[in-house]
This record gives C-alpha cells, sequence and structure tokens, in this order.
C-alpha cells in the first residue's frame, strides 16, 4: 500500500511539475487570436479597365480591437487594390498593426461581393510577412471578413494562429 501510494503520489507530482513549467527559452509556441477592426477609406485611384470593370487603389486607417491581446487598440492601415467586374472581384494588398512597441504586417488576398442593394462585403486569408519591436519574429496566418457600412467606412474581424519566438503564450 505504501508504494502504490508513494508512486502515485510521485507520478502526480511529476505531471502537476510538467504543467506548470515555463516553455523552455527559444520555444515557439503557435496561439489562436483574433480581433476586430474599424477602418475610413483615405484615399481612392479608381482606374476604368473596360465595361463594367474598375481596378481600385486605395489606402484606409483605423483602429483593432482584441481585448487581452496584444494588439488591442492598435493603429491599422491597409493599401490595397481591388479589381472589380460587374462589382465582384479579388482583393490583394498589405495590413500593418502598430503599437508602441513596434509593428506587424501582413500580405492579404481575398474576394469583394456586392449585393443588389449595393452592400460590399470581402472575406479571405492573410499571411504576416514583417515585423518590429516586441513583434520581431511573429508569424501568423489567418482569415478576416469585413462589410461596409458606408461608402466610406467599414468594420470587420480577423483570426488565426499567431507564433510569437521565445514566448510562453496562453490560449486567449
Amino acid at each position: 500500500m505504501f508504494r502504490k501510494s508513494t508512486i502515485l503520489s510521485a507520478t502526480l507530482g511529476a505531471i502537476f511539475a510538467a504543467t506548470l513549467s515555463p516553455a523552455l527559452p527559444g520555444t515557439a509556441i503557435a496561439m489562436p487570436m483574433g480581433g476586430s477592426f474599424s477602418g475610413r477609406v483615405d484615399t481612392q485611384e479608381p482606374q476604368v479597365l473596360g465595361p463594367n470593370e474598375v481596378r481600385v487603389q486605395q489606402t484606409a486607417s483605423g483602429i483593432n480591437s482584441g481585448p487581452g491581446t496584444p494588439l488591442d487598440g492598435a493603429r491599422v492601415q491597409w493599401v490595397e487594390t481591388v479589381t472589380l467586374k460587374n462589382g465582384q472581384g479579388p482583393v490583394e494588398g498589405t495590413i500593418t498593426f502598430t503599437t508602441p512597441g513596434g509593428s506587424t504586417s501582413s500580405l492579404y488576398r481575398g474576394t469583394v461581393s456586392t449585393d443588389a442593394q449595393g452592400r460590399i462585403t470581402a472575406t479571405g486569408t492573410y499571411r504576416d510577412s514583417a515585423a518590429t519591436g516586441e513583434f520581431a519574429g511573429v508569424k501568423g496566418k489567418g482569415t478576416f471578413s469585413l462589410a461596409y457600412t458606408s461608402k466610406t467606412d467599414f468594420s470587420g474581424q480577423w483570426q488565426g494562429d499567431v507564433t510569437f519566438p521565445g514566448r510562453k503564450s496562453s490560449r486567449r
């Protein structure tokens, strides 16, 4: 009886210690992360390509919200090209989140759709491409969706998996 109890205590102690031990230095841990954003188009340069076809290069700026995440309150900037034929088509660009501690940029691609009432939505994927400061070395990818609420204002959400090199992270 003493022996089983000692083995059980030692096993439970090892499991408990392994669960609470910090990640080894240099260990990269992926974690789910997401947020929501609101933005406003700053500049827009349309180029007519043909009947019912236009390419628009635009920039936009806004704010990210992600309580409990390192990007909560980040300033957001978009630089993108949208090519529409009959109100539908691809979008591609770069989104940059900037905080006092650094920035992270992602390349994105997606599809823009306009419905019969003229409402514009977009969905797509992103992949981190560069980072500075406290975000240096961050890697991530995921999805986004957005909807325009006026000709110049939009809001949306993003979610994905982010890896912070050398830091222990938790599920958020």
